[in-house]
């Protein structure tokens, strides 16, 4: 993946929120069918038994025993049965977005991945089913980490099982121009950028294109730039000689402000950074 559409996936995903809605275990019945319907949320459908057909975006499948389907919120699917061999499945209804955006209306993903590990697939839904009736303090928080559990191996495997190729950026304009922002601040960390500079590069307002990048990307434009420049100074400072004046006018910044800034991200020094980083490479 490119550098900077892997960071955006890295921020959408580390900034993806994720509710529980329905959770069950079941053989369906001769007459579980829908036609041509638009959920408002995702499935995840673990195939154990039996057979069916779905039909997502146009596309059909036969699922198999030990598949695991997602079904995403707002795309056109059916289902139905096929013979009395009807599919036993575990399955959950559940979000997750990033801002007020499905998360795959921003990723692509295939629809399907064959589950590695079914056994622990499917201790991970029982304890979903179990999660959902329980009334302990802490069960939401548990049902949100075993589905974050889920949706990490689903992409872990995607990738694994088809490539790098098939986890795309998805859907909107907004991406593109995204990715654009993304390129000019790495290749412009040594100059003063504004809201109103990176704002014109793709011919949004300012609000609005405050508004998109945190939606995207979880951080201010201000606040990721910064971010940016001490990510760059920690490299510097560790892999170069540089002298430390020589590193803040790289990023653009006076001494004193640099150095300053440097020990609010990092709780130390520039030189202090430098010297503890050096100990520890030599352990």
């Amino acid at each position: 993946m490119e550098t900077n559409q892997s960071e955006l996936m890295r921020s959408y995903l580390a900034n993806a929120q994720v509710s529980l809605l329905m959770a069950s275990h079941t053989k369906v019945g001769r007459d579980w069918r829908d036609l041509d319907f638009l959920p408002e949320f995702n499935r995840f459908y673990f195939i154990r038994e039996g057979e069916g057909w779905l039909k997502i975006k146009g596309k059909e499948y036969a699922p198999k025993p030990g598949q695991l389907f997602w079904l995403p919120a707002g795309v056109e699917q059916s289902y139905s049965t096929v013979s009395d061999d009807t599919f036993r499945k575990y399955w959950c209804h559940f979000t997750v977005t990033v801002g007020d955006i499905h998360l795959l209306q921003l990723l692509s993903a295939p629809h399907f991945i064959e589950v590695p590990d079914p056994e622990w697939l499917e201790s991970r839904f029982r304890e979903l089913i179990e999660l959902m009736r329980s009334r302990e303090l802490a069960a939401p928080l548990r049902i949100k980490g075993v589905l974050y559990d889920i949706i990490s191996m689903y992409l872990d495997e995607t990738v694994r099982q088809y490539g790098d190729g098939e986890l795309q950026m998805a859907g909107p304009m907004n991406v593109s121009k995204m990715n654009t922002i993304l390129e000019y601040i790495d290749a412009h960390l040594s100059e003063t950028m504004t809201v109103e500079t990176l704002s014109k590069l793709v011919h949004f307002h300012p609000n609005y294109f405050m508004h998109v990048f945190k939606t995207m990307l979880g951080d201010s434009p201000i606040h990721y730039i910064n971010k940016k420049r001490m990510d760059k100074a920690r490299q510097l400072l560790l892999t170069t000689d540089q002298p430390v004046s020589e590193i803040a006018g790289v990023l653009g910044l006076e001494l004193y402000y640099f150095s300053r800034m440097f020990k609010k991200w990092t709780s130390m020094s520039p030189s202090e950074y430098r010297s503890q980083g050096r100990r520890t490479q030599n352990v």
